[in-house]
């Protein structure tokens, strides 16, 4: 049993890394096109004068240490004076930038190991899926987030998994010079909690 186990983590390797080199392959036959993209498409300002048509998302999750410490819903700063403030008090579980997204896009976020545990294949991580919306105009700079994440613990008998919802959160306006990072979920049980913040692309 434990034989044929490590044969299908094995398959699923080679299935992953077949993917990545595949992606790889499309991207490099790609790179035209991609850089003969019009200058239209990089306006920070589209046809209906909506502002920052593409931007770029920053998360950031964290997992509580210290069970006494209250997580902020809004905290200003750089990526250092944020991990600053949580310094001693939680550790990072991830940190992503994404590619320039806009608006209806659907992220998908992982970071998590798979393992065996005993006689059993299983998982141990945060994943998540996001859905973004830009929701500005002229006048105005909104986006909103929302999605599921999968908090996974592995365990002997294989991976227990907690489902949870990110309800919609507003994000503040792009902005290189100050980053404003919004919580849009957190766990109190499980001491988790998830940060946003938007850049111009």
């Amino acid at each position: 049993m434990q034989l044929m186990l490590k044969f299908m983590m094995v398959i699923l390797l080679t299935f992953s890394l077949c993917g990545s080199l595949s992606a790889t392959a499309y991207a490099d036959n790609s790179s035209v096109v991609l850089m003969g993209s019009t200058e239209d498409e990089d306006d920070e300002e589209d046809d209906e004068g909506t502002l920052h048509d593409a931007v770029r998302l920053n998360i950031v999750a964290f997992e509580m240490r210290d069970k006494d410490f209250i997580f902020e819903r809004l905290i200003t700063g750089t990526y250092a004076q944020l991990f600053q403030t949580f310094e001693g008090k939680a550790d990072v579980i991830f940190l992503n930038r994404t590619p320039v997204i806009k608006d209806g896009d659907v992220l998908n976020i992982q970071q998590d190991a798979l393992r065996m545990a005993g006689d059993n294949l299983s998982n141990d991580g945060l994943n998540c899926t996001f859905s973004f919306n830009n929701l500005s105009d002229s006048s105005s700079e909104f986006y909103a987030i929302s999605g599921m994440c999968n908090l996974m613990y592995s365990t002997d008998e294989g991976t227990r998994k907690v489902r949870t919802i990110v309800k919609r959160a507003i994000l503040s306006e792009a902005n290189y010079g100050v980053n404003a990072w919004i919580s849009i979920y957190e766990d109190k049980e499980a001491g988790v909690i998830l940060y946003a913040d938007v850049d111009p692309k």
